[in-house]
């Protein structure tokens, strides 16, 4: 990149994240950063194997991008009973070839939801590379009317997106219309974490480069990032949630801390010692 007439050398590192939906707080559970020179899927295969052993009771599918759908990632989550649910997309031709000349006809479900139409085509038994579990695929098309500025005025236009999901969980246990809202959820990880906690929280800044400290900065705004939203959505009442974002909560909250007389500060006691009673 260039800055001023400079051309600079710009750095990043990546990490894959999880992050539980479903719920109107957004909780971050992990991070995998990724080692020089593997793809996203190795550390996203490490960092499932750990939220199995430590956080498996706590959700009961895998959700992911197009990428996710691949043979150990679903195998992975079949072999600790846990479903996996994936966008299908170009990258896994043959089993959107399939799924596509099978959701020619008619749609077998059509629905209203607020300014949007819904058609929904379902179907089961697809095999898919080594996926040890036949696999439902989902197609939706969406139709949905929103406004629009063209030409220095407001227009209402149609908006069309077809969307396909593949996942091991079967029509018995849930609902095409519901398996399509999960699916969208997806977005929830760069739209209510990812965009606040680099416009408000610093997550796009690397404060220290040695990978420890990277992992340990991360997890430690996870944690507060969580906290502070807990405190926002269910220990404020509502008329001070109206008046106060979170962010401002936030630093309310920091002007606290930097008010805080510096002897009674526990982070400020020696190691090894206790803390003053």
């Amino acid at each position: 990149m260039t800055v001023g007439s400079e051309k600079v050398t710009e750095c990043y590192h990546r990490g894959v994240v999880a992050h539980l939906i479903g719920y109107d707080i957004p909780v971050l559970l992990d991070v995998e950063m990724l080692q020089p020179g593997e793809g996203e899927i190795a550390a996203a295969r490490r960092l499932l194997g750990r939220l199995l052993l430590r956080y498996g009771r706590f959700f009961d599918a895998v959700l992911g991008d197009a990428l996710y759908l691949e043979n150990q990632m679903f195998n992975l989550c079949l072999a600790h009973g846990k479903h996996a649910l994936a966008v299908l997309r170009v990258n896994n031709r043959s089993l959107l070839e399939d799924a596509s000349a099978l959701m020619r006809g008619q749609a077998h479900l059509v629905r209203e939801e607020g300014n949007r139409r819904i058609q929904y085509w379902d179907e089961e038994g697809f095999s898919h590379g080594s996926i040890e579990r036949p696999l439902r695929v989902l197609r939706t098309e969406e139709v949905a009317s929103c406004r629009t500025r063209r030409a220095g005025r407001w227009v209402r236009e149609q908006q069309t997106s077809t969307w396909m999901w593949a996942t091991t969980i079967p029509k018995s246990q849930i609902s095409p219309a519901v398996l399509c809202r999960i699916g969208h959820q997806r977005w929830e990880i760069e739209n209510r974490t990812f965009n606040a906690l680099s416009r408000d929280w610093g997550l796009d800044h690397c404060f220290r480069h040695h990978p420890l400290a990277m992992v340990n900065f991360v997890l430690a705004l996870f944690i507060a990032h969580t906290l502070v939203q807990c405190f926002h959505r269910l220990n404020m009442k509502e008329e001070l949630r109206r008046r106060y974002t979170a962010i401002a909560v936030t630093a309310e909250l920091l002007r606290g801390i930097d008010a805080m007389p510096a002897a009674g500060a526990a982070w400020t006691n020696p190691k090894n010692t206790s803390p003053p009673r």
